[in-house]
């Protein structure tokens, strides 16, 4: 797939099919794909957990559903901030997430400093949908499981001093492929100056 079509088509796919295996490959392709991402000072500190033991499945999507129904509080108190659609897939994400067929968790050790890794796991967590997107794969990125990330270490041994900075469903997509709708470009984007125009 031309490296363009796939950015522009790679949307957030929060609904899987549950009877559509992914296979060992393809999660092996992603992953070397995510182990190419730019990193500060090409230290590669990610490390990636997948997960598809069903038990392991179902109980953490009984703490993501704990997390999500306080984190779209702020959204259901401000009718607008969110499309509706948008809300009623990240419902049926925390209610279904049991049902994708591979989670994996994006991770990184803090060390004794607590230093933070960012901007070094997102590019790679891009380079993974990407590459998952190239192969047919829907995925999204989620943070709520933050909310209750103690409970999530626990339930899979993850150790303290390691982050947790993103889950990210991986399955065959029951939506469509397309662009999503976003602002024209130079309604976002300003030259030299905040506010400035570039050319037209």
């Amino acid at each position: 797939m031309d490296l363009f079509e796939a950015i522009r088509t790679t949307r957030a796919m929060r609904r899987l099919d549950s009877d559509r295996p992914v296979s060992d490959a393809d999660v092996r392709t992603i992953l070397e794909a995510a182990l190419k991402g730019p990193s500060g000072g090409n230290q590669q500190p990610i490390r990636w957990l997948v997960i598809r033991d069903q038990d392991t499945k179902d109980r953490l999507q009984e703490i993501y559903q704990r997390c999500w129904n306080r984190g779209r509080k702020p959204y259901a108190a401000e009718p607008g901030r969110i499309a509706p659609a948008v809300l009623n897939s990240a419902d049926h994400l925390a209610a279904n997430l049991h049902r994708s067929p591979v989670l994996i968790l994006a991770c990184a050790d803090t060390g004794p400093q607590g230093r933070r890794h960012d901007a070094s796991v997102y590019p790679s967590v891009q380079n993974l949908m990407l590459a998952a997107r190239a192969l047919g794969l829907g995925t999204t990125l989620t943070t709520a499981h933050l909310f209750e990330e103690d409970a999530v270490k626990e339930l899979l041994g993850i150790p303290p001093h390691v982050t947790t900075y993103a889950l990210i469903p991986v399955g065959h997509p029951l939506g469509r492929w397309g662009e999503p709708k976003r602002r024209p470009l130079d309604e976002v984007s300003y030259h030299d100056r905040w506010g400035q125009a570039g050319p037209a």
